[in-house]
């Protein structure tokens, strides 16, 4: 009966994702790293499902508050506990969190700081093979957008710039690309397209079962000033830093700094950065609304797509439906580029990557 309430399970999860897949807009389908397990080392709900653990992909978790300054926007004192955002993630999206606070239009004029928070971790986070850490917020899937249309892929959340340090003064941020569109209907209510943004906190749903963190990967700070510099060293980060980003349009995004999927096939960078929009002014429980950063064990397998921690089936079917696609295309998944460098396409020279890896497992998987 447990093995067929794993296989039920799986094929539920599959039908989800497949679902949000047909219906993207965007180029950027990563997936969220699951915060928690069952014994099929699928994803599990931790208040349904009884087998679910937090999934030992994770070897640690934020530690310590270095400082919470949150906007002047009045938050609920519920969502006012940095401590929140401390250990693993809870999947709570409404007790287990912390509220950074919300800026209306007069006080983005004034020139006021957006809310943050800023932590530090026992174990050291380095640059490793695949994604380095991953942020929690609670952003919520939702049926529906602003003009009241049923749709799949949209969710409620709202959106932060990830920054890291070594020393805890000198930082360096995250380049991030949103291609949400403006809104037409209240900015309050706004849900966006999944897969239209790229490293940006709270792209992934952590609500109401589905308990997911947007992954970071260090490698992809290498060309930072602060890094280039000596200030910040990707491979002795002690420090998050997670800054809101009010929804306005008022913030931007650094799309100039990656590829733009529509140049194939010359493959040239953004001309242009983008404003940010998200759900915007928000209450209550004001601004980004974090969880846990938690910090992820090193990926040997670059073919382990699904990041189960094993090379099997479930990789390869993932791969087969990306296969001969391109970035930008509608079946693209970004994992699936195995082969170095790069070349913003799935093909053979993916497929013999591929093949190497076969049944291999990671070593976090196997308990070594």
């Amino acid at each position: 009966m447990k093995i067929l309430h794993a296989k039920i399970k799986i094929v539920l999860l599959a039908i989800f994702f497949c679902i949000v897949s047909l219906a993207k807009a965007g180029p950027y389908t990563e997936y969220g790293v699951n915060g928690y397990i069952g014994d099929d080392w699928q994803h599990a709900n931790p208040f349904d499902d009884t087998d679910a653990v937090i999934n030992p992909i994770f070897r640690g978790w934020a530690a310590a508050v270095e400082s919470y300054d949150p906007t002047p926007q009045e938050i609920e004192p519920q969502w006012t506990l940095p401590a929140n955002a401390l250990g693993p993630v809870t999947a709570d999206h409404y007790w287990g969190v912390v509220s950074l606070g919300d800026l209306n239009q007069p006080q983005i004029d004034q020139g006021l700081p957006p809310g943050s928070i800023t932590l530090s971790f026992a174990e050291t986070i380095f640059d490793g093979n695949g994604y380095d850490f991953a942020v929690f917020e609670n952003g919520i899937i939702s049926n529906y957008d602003t003009s009241g249309s049923s749709v799949s892929g949209e969710m409620f959340s709202e959106l932060g710039y990830v920054e890291v340090s070594s020393d805890g003064d000198n930082f360096a941020r995250f380049p991030t690309v949103s291609l949400t569109p403006q809104p037409t209907g209240p900015y309050g209510y706004l849900t966006m397209e999944i897969s239209d943004r790229y490293n940006l906190a709270g792209k992934h749903p952590n609500a109401n079962g589905i308990c997911t963190g947007t992954p970071f990967d260090l490698s992809e700070l290498t060309n930072e000033p602060n890094v280039i510099s000596g200030l910040v060293d990707i491979n002795n980060i002690n420090y998050v830093r997670i800054v809101d980003i009010p929804g306005s349009g008022d913030f931007n995004d650094s799309a100039i700094k990656y590829i733009d999927p529509n140049t194939k096939p010359a493959w040239d960078y953004y001309t242009v950065n983008h404003p940010i929009y998200d759900a915007w002014v928000t209450y209550g429980s004001g601004g980004l609304d974090l969880d846990a950063v938690g910090v992820l064990r090193e990926q040997q397998y670059s073919a382990d797509i699904n990041l189960d921690g094993m090379v099997d089936m479930f990789d390869f079917a993932l791969f087969a439906s990306a296969w001969q696609n391109r970035f930008g295309q509608e079946n693209w998944i970004a994992r699936c580029d195995l082969a170095q460098p790069k070349n913003y396409v799935v093909d053979i020279f993916d497929f013999a990557q591929f093949t190497t890896q076969w049944l291999q497992i990671e070593k976090w998987r196997s308990g070594q």
